[in-house]
């Protein structure tokens, strides 16, 4: 639990740091918020890809159970570890800013939130950096979910602070 509380009040701190860089505090309120849950009939399938309103499209690629290294946060022995690969397409006039988009995931019937998981340079880290106007940028994001709740699985990206969250739910298999 203690893990949970530190990942999220770094999220948090992170979120607040580049509200105030980007002079979008107003809507820290708001992202600082947790996720709600959707239901299933307007939420997208592992592997769909949803469109915003500027052109920006994000993709969602079916999640992989793996075996996070010794050195991994987030993950603790009696949980699921879960990965999916997330590729956003910037179709907007202007750079899209990696740092801004948050994933959460949810599991089970209640909706209890997933701890992320850190693991080296390769999963946890998002997108870094910008991505140019017409390019594209992907990332792998690893969740600890609970063995029994694997077959409902929520997961929510928000590409930045001003946007809403798009969601995908589906199984863990």
């Amino acid at each position: 639990m203690n893990g949970i509380r530190m990942s999220v009040a770094a999220r948090l701190a992170a979120t607040a740091m580049t509200a105030c860089l980007l002079g979008t505090a107003g809507t820290l309120a708001a992202a600082a918020a947790p996720p709600t849950a959707v239901a299933a009939d307007k939420a997208g399938a592992w592997g769909d890809t949803k469109k915003w309103g500027d052109g920006l499209t994000i993709t969602v690629s079916k999640p992989q159970k793996f075996t996070p290294s010794p050195y991994a946060v987030g993950h603790e022995a009696k949980n699921q570890a879960v990965k999916w690969r997330i590729t956003v397409h910037n179709g907007s006039e202007e750079p899209f800013q990696g740092v801004l988009m948050t994933v959460n995931v949810k599991s089970g019937a209640d909706g209890e939130n997933c701890a992320q998981i850190f693991d080296g340079d390769k999963i946890g880290t998002g997108i870094e950096g910008t991505v140019s106007p017409g390019s594209s940028g992907t990332a792998v994001f690893g969740f600890d979910v609970p063995r029994g709740q694997l077959n409902k699985v929520d997961l929510e990206v928000r590409p930045n602070l001003d946007d809403h969250g798009e969601h995908w739910v589906g199984k863990v298999t």
